[in-house]
């Protein structure tokens, strides 16, 4: 009898370990970026724990009136238009050897995405940069701004990695 509670005792603690790993919260970072100065960079560093796809994307915060919201989605591609290109330069480090390192130029936007960031929730349309699938390792990335864009100029802007799993 004591053998079966022994058994079920680690078969419970086991459970509970899977279960804590399968609902951890997943990686997710994002930080301020002034896209419209050449030459701005974000830094990261983070670990994956788990093969997967992991986004970066550019974040924009919406206007508040519909004058400045029109703006906005010319300047930004709203709706299937291209919008102004912003390039940057992304650098990806696994295990302090280079992973990537790549021009990329954003285009559009495609989806919206409400998030909190230090205590208030900012509404943004989301321009994707690039879609990466990472082994699990540890990561150091850098993000650099190519150009100036004098049309994102006093755009409240970010920049997110995230965990990237479709729906589909």
């Amino acid at each position: 009898m004591h053998g079966v509670i022994n058994i079920l005792r680690k078969g419970a603690i086991a459970l509970l370990c899977v279960l804590l790993v399968a609902c951890s919260d997943p990686l997710w970072i994002v930080k301020p970026m002034d896209v419209s100065r050449d030459n701005q960079q974000v830094s990261m560093d983070f670990v994956v724990k788990r093969v997967g796809e992991y986004r970066f994307a550019l974040l924009f915060v919406r206007g508040k009136n519909l004058v400045e919201m029109n703006r906005q989605s010319e300047i930004w591609g709203e709706s299937g238009g291209k919008g102004i290109s912003i390039p940057v330069h992304v650098r990806i480090f696994k295990d302090r050897k280079i992973f990537s390192d790549e021009n990329i130029s954003t285009n559009g936007v495609f989806w919206g995405q409400d998030f909190e960031y230090q205590g208030k929730t900012l509404n943004t349309a989301v321009r994707l940069i690039k879609t990466y699938e990472l082994p699990a390792g540890a990561y150091s990335v850098q993000v650099n701004t190519l150009e100036d864009v004098e049309a994102f100029r006093g755009v409240e802007s970010y920049i997110e990695f995230a965990y990237y799993k479709p729906k589909h």
